[in-house]
């Protein structure tokens, strides 16, 4: 009964998540559920741990694995996208992430898992500076210089490794070449020992998003070129898929 009574704890969590996508507090998922704060922490915890939940500063909100779930029946943007993003997988067999921007935070939309014995896999219960991440970067650059400066001029940039990016001029030279075709890199930014290379797709029915690949740093050099070349195939394909026009 006890393992039961906990997937009925989950299930209320879940449910309050889904209908507050934008995030809630723990205590607000306390208050909501009528369970213990220390209760809630504790599965939010294990849920992240299965990718249905993401917890951030922005609170708790869905999860890519429950974004998945809640797709399989219908329509929905990864829905649509996933062949095109299956393909990137398979010419470069490392991690593949759909993502999107909410209140500054990277939010994954949907991924696939490097199958290679050396990989880069996702820290679970950790969130990183946009800025620091490739796909970050690229979802950014869909915004302007001003909603840059709101989002980080008030304060220094929280740097994570020596290579993150050291200040918000930094940061919008790189934006700016981004929006000029360029490619978003994390080159060691949010941890030593992974890259990630990056491009958005733009805005489509209000949502901003982005593709990346994510690999060991060891491997960065040798599968650069075909990480471009499979991004810029995959970000054509998917830009027809949701009828956006061609990128520039």
């Amino acid at each position: 009964m006890e393992g039961i009574q906990v997937i009925s704890r989950a299930a209320a969590i879940l449910r309050e998540v889904g209908a507050r996508p934008d995030g809630l507090s723990l205590g607000k998922l306390a208050a909501a559920t009528g369970l213990a704060r220390s209760t809630v922490q504790r599965i939010v915890d294990a849920l992240e741990m299965e990718h249905l939940v993401q917890a951030g500063t922005g609170g708790v909100r869905p999860g890519w694995g429950l974004r998945r779930l809640g797709e399989l029946p219908g329509s929905g943007i990864a829905q649509e996208l996933r062949a095109a993003l299956f393909e990137l997988f398979e010419a470069t067999h490392e991690t593949i992430d759909l993502s999107t921007l909410s209140a500054g935070e990277v939010l994954f939309m949907d991924r696939f898992l490097s199958d290679q014995p050396v990989r880069a896999v996702p820290a679970v219960g950790t969130t990183y500076p946009a800025y620091t991440m490739s796909t970050g970067k690229a979802l950014l650059s869909c915004l302007s210089d001003v909603e840059i400066e709101k989002l980080y001029g008030g304060a220094p940039l929280q740097r994570l490794t020596d290579n993150s990016v050291a200040s918000v001029a930094e940061l919008l030279a790189q934006l700016e070449g981004i929006r000029h075709g360029a490619f978003a890199y994390d080159l060691e930014e949010h941890a030593l020992g992974k890259c990630a290379i990056g491009l958005p797709l733009g805005m489509h029915n209000g949502v901003l998003l982005a593709v990346s690949v994510v690999l060991p740093t060891v491997r960065f050099d040798s599968q650069r070129t075909i990480i471009e070349a499979g991004l810029q195939r995959c970000v054509q394909r998917c830009r027809q898929q949701l009828g956006m026009p061609p990128a520039a």
